[in-house]
């Protein structure tokens, strides 16, 4: 396992996993529980951060959340699906209505 990213809260930690395992990365966040005890341990050491499983996808994996960091999307931009034509929102990469 490889880790890919640290947050500031365990919501940030969170939201990171559920957008990798949306791309197919296969990810988890530790020191989840740690969180609570900052001050009493250094606080570095207790922020949640998020791994992926496989060494191997951690650079897709970093480079997901360098966009989504930096905001090098437009989310007002949409696209449309190919199969059932549906509209669906730049941040969304498989279609809302179909999963196409």
């Amino acid at each position: 396992m490889r880790k890919v990213y640290t947050a500031d809260s365990i919501a940030i930690a969170w939201h990171f996993r559920n957008v990798l395992e949306q791309h197919g990365i296969r990810s988890v966040v530790k020191n989840e529980g740690l969180f609570s005890v900052g001050g009493e341990i250094p606080i570095n050491e207790c922020l949640p951060e998020v791994w992926v499983e496989q060494a191997l996808n951690a650079k897709h994996a970093e480079s997901i959340i360098q966009l989504i960091e930096n905001h090098e999307f437009d989310e007002d931009s949409e696209w449309f699906c190919e199969e059932c034509g549906e509209s669906n929102f730049a941040s969304f990469d498989i279609c809302w209505n179909c999963s196409d």
